[in-house]
């Protein structure tokens, strides 16, 4: 170990970290004092105000930020200073340390004993002093990880002997991957497999969660759900997240007359599946990480496994309608939605778009005729989806 640096060290903030604050934060604040010049000078300027204010504001903290920043390490005390707050804590004061990590940044949690919350530091602050006066205080993820370790090892139904015990652990992660190959499995045929995959498809990915929840309920010391990186447990959160977001995108080809007619069905598997792994969650480390995945995951799969039990065992004899185009429209997001504008048909009395892929709406004019097969669906809730034309009712 090397030796502790007893005097004061003072850490700025990370190159990249600090440029990036220094250089939006100059761009926001212009921003804003171009926007009030806007505001005086031209009229109906009004409404630029709260815009005005939202991106001064939000300049005056990324510069705050970039310039004020700091860890500041006296002796046994840390100080952590942020834009416009500051944190310290003596060592006697901290029960230990986490590392975190998300997916565009890590940081350390300090935590402070008796309740009393964490302190953040960002690992941009990562240097030699600073580990090792980090090495003064306990990993509590390192500690976690030995005591699980202790429990499985202690625990008689895993084996016999310790070691048996320890190859348990093994044996769940072999399991682990088995399960979620089926359900990437599944997943792929749902979406890119013919009609005569859809049923067998929908099942494994409605019945592999159960299996999983089965095994988070049975076996805490084996399974987890987003278990910390040094956690020795196998994770089980791809395999769940496999299943809903297999459901839930499996076939975009399905569209619902109200589909908000889905949410009382959704929201009853999602309610089940958060009780079945609310008890592994809770204790995760990472608890608001934790509650964050779980409830995105219950979300889809809910609403995933609704849309499939009210489409693809669905045997109804079809209506058949054809619709006009009347416009087409596409919206940008992290992906750009291409959308034909409908007039009335069937069950839709008013204005009503069809969501089509990039080549369908490419290729569509105005004026055109598109075809909809219209079915009940197993759950009362209508479904359609477009076919090729032949014998439409209007």
């Amino acid at each position: 170990m090397q030796a502790i640096n007893t005097g004061r060290q003072e850490y700025p903030l990370g190159g990249w970290q600090r440029g990036f604050s220094l250089v939006f934060g100059l761009i926001a604040a212009g921003a804003g004092v171009f926007l009030i010049y806007t505001s005086l000078t031209k009229p109906g300027g009004g409404p630029l105000i709260f815009v005005t204010i939202s991106a001064i504001g939000l300049g005056i903290y990324l510069l705050a930020t970039a310039l004020r920043s700091r860890l500041v390490i006296d002796g046994t005390r840390i100080e952590v200073r942020y834009g416009f707050s500051e944190k310290t804590a003596d060592l006697s004061e901290i029960e230990g340390y986490r590392t975190v990590s998300t997916r565009n940044s890590s940081f350390w949690h300090l935590k402070l004993k008796g309740g009393r919350g964490t302190i953040t530091v960002q690992r941009s602050y990562d240097c030699d002093g600073v580990r090792s006066w980090l090495q003064q205080i306990p990993d509590l993820d390192e500690r976690d990880r030995n005591a699980l370790l202790q429990q499985i090892e202690q625990s008689p139904e895993l084996g016999a002997t310790p070691e048996e015990r320890l190859a348990a652990l093994n044996k769940a992660k072999q399991m682990n991957y088995g399960l979620t190959a089926a359900a990437i499995a599944g997943a792929l045929s749902l979406g890119l497999g013919g009609a005569s995959l859809r049923l067998p498809s929908a099942v494994v990915l409605a019945l592999v969660p159960v299996v999983l929840i089965y095994l988070v309920r049975q076996g805490p010391l084996l399974y987890g759900i987003f278990t910390p990186k040094r956690d020795p447990r196998t994770d089980l959160g791809l395999a769940f997240l496999a299943c809903g977001l297999g459901l839930i995108f499996g076939d975009l080809g399905f569209q619902f007359v109200e589909k908000a007619s889905l949410l009382e069905y959704a929201g009853l598997v999602g309610l089940l599946f958060c009780a079945g792994i609310y008890s592994s969650a809770r204790k995760n480390p990472q608890f608001w990480g934790a509650m964050l995945g779980m409830l995105f995951i219950a979300g889809a799969y809910g609403f995933g496994l609704a849309e499939a039990a009210d489409t693809i065992p669905d045997q109804a004899k079809p209506a058949s309608y054809s619709a006009t185009i009347e416009n087409k429209h596409e919206t940008q997001g992290r992906t750009t939605s291409y959308y034909l504008d409908l007039g009335p048909w069937g069950p839709m009395q008013g204005a009503n778009s069809l969501s089509v892929s990039e080549s369908t709406y490419a290729g569509a004019t105005i004026g055109d005729q598109v075809c909809l097969d219209l079915r009940p669906g197993v759950l009362r809730v209508q479904w359609y989806q477009v076919v090729a034309c032949a014998g439409m009712r209007q």
